[in-house]
């Protein structure tokens, strides 16, 4: 089971805190803007295998076909880039910025350890998925054909494709069963991309901040490795932060959306937020 830690940086060291669990109610919302491409990579497999298992957990048809369309989305994302290559150049950097605390006597040295170990059984668990993330699937004539036809507007149509309306009337567990065997490696992958996020999340203790008139700016330390900007908001905020974020700096702005109707326009109170500046 994995512990909270979060790393934060003091005078441009990182130093281990403990931090606490994340609250399950739903009283707040946090906004999250990626300032690496490899962090919006390992975001959006994060996303979508939320969705993934979400929708695998419903007995409808229609709830499966969400399931696997979102299945076909991580593949078409994970066909783009070396997924395996990148999560485990991940874990070996987190491994390394959090070996330089082994000496910090003011760190919870069995912790640093079981989330050190952890990292590097995961490691090898991506060294042991053979061949490429997507071959279970491509060996599966069904599901070649629903990938080829979904990039149609309605091309799953039961008139293009009966056997797909078969299976969809099997019963939910026999769906659900060959889905979980498909998406096993994303499942296994999904493992060390939670890993990683949650660690990076939790490098950070938020600060409450005010954007003036709607908008704040702040400069990047360049000589640290900023991966993530968090912004959290009480979830009755009537508005939201757009963020533009880039090597040395970043900005936000509060937009009100109306009725979401027309072209959302900046606040003009101030207003204030929780900032976390995230880097490991």
């Amino acid at each position: 089971m994995f512990v909270n830690f979060a790393l934060k940086v003091e005078n441009n060291e990182y130093v281990l805190h403990e931090s606490p669990t994340a609250s399950s109610v739903s009283d707040t919302i946090t906004y999250e803007q990626p300032l690496l491409e490899r962090m919006r990579l390992f975001m959006r497999i994060e996303e979508l295998m939320h969705r993934f298992r979400f929708s695998l957990e419903g007995k409808s048809g229609w709830e499966t076909h969400c399931a696997l369309t979102t299945l076909i989305e991580v593949l078409d994302l994970t066909n783009r880039v070396d997924l395996k290559r990148e999560l485990m150049k991940e874990l070996e950097r987190q491994i390394a910025n959090l070996s330089h605390l082994i000496s910090e006597p003011s760190v919870d040295q069995d912790r640093l350890n079981r989330i050190i170990n952890q990292q590097r059984e995961l490691i090898e668990e991506i060294h042991t998925i053979n061949g490429q993330l997507d071959q279970h699937i491509k060996a599966n004539d069904l599901f070649g054909s629903i990938r080829q036809r979904n990039a149609i507007p309605g091309g799953t149509c039961d008139f293009d494709l009966p056997a797909y309306h078969f299976w969809l009337a099997r019963p939910a567990s026999e769906r659900r069963e060959l889905l979980h065997s498909c998406s096993r490696p994303f499942q296994e992958i999904n493992e060390a991309v939670s890993l990683v996020l949650k660690l990076i999340r939790n490098s950070a203790e938020p600060r409450t901040t005010v954007a003036p008139q709607g908008f704040y700016e702040q400069a990047l330390d360049s000589s640290v490795p900023w991966q993530m900007i968090r912004i959290t908001l009480p979830s009755d905020t009537p508005c939201y932060p757009e963020i533009s974020a880039g090597r040395q700096r970043f900005s936000v702005r509060f937009l009100k959306p109306g009725d979401m109707t027309q072209r959302a326009r900046q606040c003009e109170q101030d207003i204030t937020f929780q900032l976390a500046c995230c880097a490991l």
